[in-house]
Parts: structure tokens; C-alpha cells; sequence
């Protein structure tokens, strides 16, 4: 008949097997697709997996009552993948806070095979095929003096785990990262809870107090927080590339998008008009009149604040199928996609070039008045297709831009783009 406190052991032990397939997943795919490197996420679904065995073979211990072979295979193997279990968590906190400390890491392992090695042989002096009764909830092996040192290596190990985490958080508060600060008392108390409940189940290994199992609530407890770190990790993880991903597609200074960007747009914008799901495509390249003088005049904060303006007004002048982009300096280009026949590119930029015009930027004695000069192409689907057509388009409206410069700034020129171009 299965105990009713050995369920729990059946339920748990199911989920950290789940935990380490789940983040063995995780692993292959952030350093095989993302090159990320989270060699914590592979230590960790290692210490999920012997957690997992480790409560699976408690409850068997447990519910094994006269039967001596199951009473021996259980107890050996708890031993075993109790202590590897710690031996992992201490190797994660030593990977994932970057905590040196490989020398003793290697001893740690060593020292964890040989005691391995002493529990797999059934001895007089570690663990012997016969019954104990250790406690009125189970019965373990009869055990010998290395046994009672094994527990004190466990103690050790466990002890060490709080000492590099107490380590860890005096780091952290001290540079004042508030949240990987709770992340480690977070890890610090489920840490101290597992050794309590380890000597628990010592006390009653020795007859010392009778008590059920109750160090794999700690252990849980430590594999549960582990794998709520790593959660939290992953979110940091999402949240860098976002903020990657953004810098990459928007200007610093302007908000405006990016040219990397750009050069995205417009290829897309082409690829719909070869699919006939665009009936016109228009670049406009504009820039600032006399933009040097504005910097030398009034100073870089006040050209810098004039770029951010003038983005705004060409944002709130475009349509929601349009974007504007930043070239570099004060290079600006507008791209317009069009559904209908309609070329709506030079009314909107007239729009624009009027709202420029009379806008008074600066503030107090630093007003000052400013203009732009704009090159605009279009072309349609009959022009399709050509060779290196956004660079073309880019090319041709750069030329409209100098030639409206030279007929006296403040104006709008428009290119002609022909098959043959």
C-alpha cells in the first residue's frame, strides 16, 4: 500500500522532471539558434533531473517496507542524488552569479564520486544490505562511520551554498541592483529552509527525533526558486533585445527610424509593388536650410533640439502607412506608399514644408525661424522592375533635393523617373 505522505514525493519529483526537459529545450535553443551563452540553463536542468530522482527514489524508499531489495536500491540511490543534487545547485550559483570558484568546484565532484562509489558497493562501513528503523514513517539501510561523514560533507556542501549566496548579495546591495539583490535573498532563504529540513531528516536518521521525510521540501523549494530565476532571466533576456532592437531601429536623437531600417521598408515596398499590392511608391529626401549656420549661431543643443522638432511635425503630417527615417546629420527621407493611382506625395510634403516654415523654434533670445528643402520620386508598377531600384529611388530624389537647393532652398523639387533611368 503507498504511503500518503510519499505522494507529494511522486508529484514533485514529476514536476522537476518536467523542469529539466523543459529547460533542456531551453538551453539547446538559446545557444544553437541565439548563441546565447547559458551554460546555467544545462546545470540546471542536470539538478532538475537528479531532483527527480532523488524524490523518486525517496518515495520508493518509503513505500518499500519489508522488501529489501527496493529498501536498497531506494536508499542508495536518494544518497547518491541528494548529494549531486546540492553539488548542482552550488555549481549554478557559481556559473550564474559568476562566482569564482572552480578549484573547489572540481574537488566537489570528486569527493562526490568517491562517496558515490562507497554507496553503490553495499559495506560495513558506508551503507550495509540490512534494516534500520529509523524512524516509525520509514526504515534506511544500517549505516557506518563514513556514512555519518557523507552527512557531514552534506552539511558542508549545503553550507557552502549559503555562504557563496550571503557573499553574492553583499555584492549585489552594494552596487545597489535592487533586483538581482531579492533574486538572491530569494535563493538565500529557500537555501537555509533546505538545510533545516536536511537536518531534520539527519535527526531522524539517528534516532534522535522521529519525524517524516522533510528534506525534499527544501530541496524542492531551492528547484522551484532556481527555476523562477531562470524565468526572470529569460524576461531580461527578451527585454534586452528588445531595447537592441529599437536602437538598431530608431534614431537615438530623433525617434525617427533608422536607415538600417529604412533600407528594410523600401525593399518591402517594392517587393508589394512587383505583387501589384501597391499602385505608387514615393521617397522624398529632405534636409535643413543652412543647418551649419543654426549650429554655429545657436549651439548644438538647439540644432539637436530642431532635428526632434521637425521630425515631429513631419510624424504628424504623414499618413500611418507612411515613416520618415534619419539618414545622418540633418538628412532626412520620407517614404510613401500609395494604394491608389493618386500621387498624395507632394501635397503632404507641401504640408509639411509650410509647417516648417512658419513654426518658430528655440525659446526666449534663441528663437530663430528654419527651412528645408525637399527631393521627391516616385515610381510605379509599369517602372518595374529595375536593378537596385531603392538605391536608385534614393539616388534620384537626392538630386531633386540639390536641384530645389539651388533654385533657392525652402522649395520642393520633383524628379522624373523613367524606365530607362
Amino acid at each position: 500500500m503507498v504511503q500518503v505522505f510519499s505522494i507529494p514525493l511522486f508529484i514533485t519529483a514529476s514536476i522537476c522532471l518536467l523542469l529539466s526537459f523543459f529547460f533542456l529545450i531551453l538551453y539547446y535553443r538559446l545557444t544553437s539558434r541565439h548563441e546565447e551563452l547559458v551554460q546555467y540553463y544545462l546545470i540546471f536542468a542536470l539538478s532538475a533531473l537528479t531532483s527527480g530522482i532523488f524524490f523518486s527514489a525517496f518515495a520508493v524508499l518509503v513505500n518499500s517496507s519489508d522488501s529489501l531489495t527496493y529498501l536498497s536500491i531506494s536508499n542508495r540511490t536518494t544518497v547518491i542524488a541528494a548529494m549531486f543534487t546540492i553539488v548542482l545547485s552550488l555549481h549554478f550559483y557559481v556559473a550564474f552569479f559568476q562566482y569564482k570558484a572552480p578549484t573547489f568546484l572540481k574537488w566537489c565532484y570528486v569527493i562526490c564520486g568517491a562517496f558515490s562509489l562507497l554507496a553503490v558497493v553495499p559495506n560495513q562501513y558506508f551503507l550495509r544490505n540490512a534494516f534500520y528503523s529509523t524512524s516509525q514513517y520509514y526504515t534506511g539501510l544500517k549505516y557506518g562511520p563514513l556514512f555519518q561523514l557523507w552527512g557531514a560533507w552534506i552539511l558542508v556542501l549545503a553550507a557552502y551554498c549559503i555562504f557563496i549566496l550571503v557573499r553574492v548579495f553583499n555584492r549585489q546591495r552594494v552596487r545597489k541592483e535592487n533586483s538581482n539583490t531579492n533574486t538572491v535573498l530569494l535563493l538565500l532563504m529557500a537555501n537555509i529552509v533546505w538545510v533545516i529540513t536536511g537536518l531534520c531528516d539527519t535527526f531522524t536518521g539517528i534516532q534522535v527525533i522521529d519525524l517524516p521525510p522533510l528534506s525534499w521540501i527544501g530541496s524542492f523549494l531551492v528547484t522551484s526558486c532556481i527555476a523562477w530565476v531562470l524565468v526572470l532571466h529569460i524576461d531580461k533576456l527578451y527585454e534586452d533585445r528588445r531595447v537592441l532592437s529599437n536602437r538598431l531601429m530608431y534614431d537615438h536623437l530623433t525617434q525617427a527610424f533608422s536607415r538600417s531600417y529604412l533600407e528594410i521598408r523600401l525593399t518591402e515596398a517594392v517587393n508589394l509593388m512587383s505583387r501589384s499590392e501597391l499602385s505608387r511608391l514615393s521617397v522624398c529626401v529632405f534636409d535643413i536650410d543652412d543647418f551649419k549656420k543654426i549650429n554655429d549661431q545657436y549651439g548644438h543643443a538647439s540644432g539637436d533640439a530642431l532635428l526632434t522638432q521637425i521630425t515631429k511635425i513631419t510624424k504628424d503630417n504623414i499618413r500611418q502607412s507612411d515613416c520618415i527615417a534619419r539618414l545622418g546629420g540633418d538628412e532626412f527621407v520620407i517614404l510613401f506608399s500609395d494604394k491608389q493611382d493618386e500621387n498624395f506625395a507632394p501635397a503632404i510634403v507641401e504640408r509639411i514644408r509650410k509647417n516648417i516654415a512658419k513654426t518658430r523654434f528655440g525659446k526666449g533670445n534663441s528663437s530663430f525661424n528654419a527651412s528645408c528643402s525637399f527631393g521627391i520620386v516616385s515610381v510605379t508598377p509599369a517602372q518595374l522592375p529595375l536593378a537596385d531600384l531603392p538605391n536608385q529611388m534614393l539616388s534620384s530624389a537626392d538630386e531633386a533635393l540639390y536641384s530645389a537647393k539651388h533654385r533657392g532652398k525652402n522649395t520642393i523639387g520633383i524628379a522624373t523617373f523613367s524606365v530607362s533611368s
